[in-house]
């Protein structure tokens, strides 16, 4: 029945979406809940390291508490990350256990180099739902490179031994993902393919379970994109971002923002310490934002002027790169 809910939720979001309606009364489906805006490296493919201090820190256990108990049974999953690394906050396997004992799916993106063998056990054993490991290079000269301040072989080694610990404990979670950037148009595909291939073996009979290519974004302009790593070209007609009718994203004080690209957070929707996650989901901002999407007139309106998202190939209007992703995510756990 789970299933059979979560789709029909999903086709009630489409609806909304697809006919432009401004007024959802509806909970999102999906959060990001921004449990640190701090970061210990300074990658290429990201501009956290331009963010000023003011706007770098961790979020209290008792604000997470109080979002998950708003929307215990009606969020479908949150992201807990954003602009940072999630495990830089010292309460991050309590935040995922309480999600978890209140029935809210959890996902991590990270980089990796804050695991060890104690906080990989303990974040499986909290409930984990997914983890995706943000390794940007199938070698080192390329990891490297994409990843300033992190070494190879010692991150490969954290992710191996999380994979170890997941096999020994007969976890089916978290669903276990390595996310790669590749730099296609640099290096022939034959030899991309081999550098996979053998980057691949180190994660034999361990339990991975998908591994996934992308190529970067620009941040709602923020990024700086050229070149033959800037895949997405722009077209002439504009598709109206998903992200107003099925999502919402929380900084670290609670702040709320129109969607993750909002990396400066230039659209403010509302706060968390005074305000509710539905009034904000339904609140004049985020309507008259839906309404402009609806328009196709995008004007002056920033970041969603400069943002390479809403040049993406769609289907039926949704954006091609993420449909498949985002309805196998409601129908495989």
């Amino acid at each position: 029945m789970k299933k059979i809910s979560s789709f029909f939720g999903l086709v009630r979001i489409y609806l909304s979406y697809f006919l432009k309606l401004t007024d959802c009364n509806y909970y999102p489906a999906r959060i990001w809940i921004e449990t640190s805006s701090r970061c210990n490296l300074k990658c290429r493919f990201c501009v956290n390291e331009d963010l000023p201090p003011d706007m770098k820190g961790d979020m209290d256990l008792d604000l997470f508490k109080r979002i998950i108990d708003e929307i215990s049974g009606k969020v479908y999953d949150i992201n807990l990350f954003h602009r940072g690394e999630p495990l830089l906050n010292r309460d991050i396997v309590p935040m995922i256990s309480y999600a978890a004992g209140s029935g809210v799916k959890t996902r991590i993106h990270t980089n990796a180099t804050l695991l060890n063998k104690e906080l990989s056990r303990s974040m499986i054993l909290a409930g984990l739902d997914l983890i995706s490991f943000s390794f940007d290079g199938y070698t080192k000269e390329i990891y490297e490179k994409n990843r300033s301040g992190a070494r190879f072989e010692e991150n490969l080694s954290r992710i191996i031994d999380f994979l170890k610990i997941k096999k020994e404990l007969k976890s089916k979670k978290p669903y276990t993902i390595i996310q790669v950037i590749e730099q296609k148009g640099r290096l022939p595909e034959n030899k991309i393919g081999i550098q996979k291939k053998a980057f691949l073996k180190n994660f034999k009979n361990l339990p991975l379970n998908k591994i996934i290519s992308r190529t970067p974004h620009n941040w709602g302009g923020l990024l700086e994109m050229n070149g033959p790593d800037d895949k997405r070209k722009r077209h002439d007609r504009v598709v109206s971002c998903t992200f107003p009718w099925y999502s919402l994203t929380v900084f670290y004080d609670g702040r709320v923002f129109l969607c993750p690209q909002d990396f400066e957070g230039k659209i403010c929707l509302g706060n968390l310490n005074n305000e509710r996650i539905d009034e904000i989901f339904n609140g004049e901002i985020i309507k008259n934002m839906r309404g402009t999407f609806k328009s196709g007139i995008i004007g002056n309106t920033v970041p969603c002027r400069d943002c390479d998202r809403i040049t993406r190939k769609t289907f039926l209007r949704v954006p091609l790169e993420y449909l498949g992703i985002f309805i196998k995510d409601r129908l495989r756990i």
